[in-house]
């Protein structure tokens, strides 16, 4: 397993068990991040995030995205890495490779 691998599940480890923490209402209980996306040079990551739900995902996507600062620094204090990676969150597998 490569480097990058590596990160990207601990990042979604992380991010698994962050989120569930977060206070927003618009972020239903059970969210599942199904894949994390590190860009070649490490400093992006595109999270892929699915739910239950589906009727409100736009917002929940906003939200998570308006969180993406507070979920960097916590992941930042729990992780040793050199720099954390600027999260965005997305919904479908196809706007993420796109």
């Amino acid at each position: 397993m490569s480097k990058s691998e590596r990160l990207e599940l601990a990042l979604s480890r992380s991010l698994s068990d962050l989120i569930p923490t977060l206070k927003d209402p618009r972020i239903p209980l059970i969210v599942t991040v199904e894949r994390v996306h590190l860009s070649k040079d490490g400093k992006a990551a595109k999270v892929l995030v699915s739910t239950l739900d589906k009727t409100d995902e736009e917002e929940m996507l906003e939200a998570l995205n308006r969180s993406a600062g507070y979920l960097q620094k916590q992941i930042s204090q729990s992780m040793q890495t050199r720099f954390t990676p600027k999260l965005s969150f997305y919904s479908d597998l196809l706007k993420v490779l796109a």
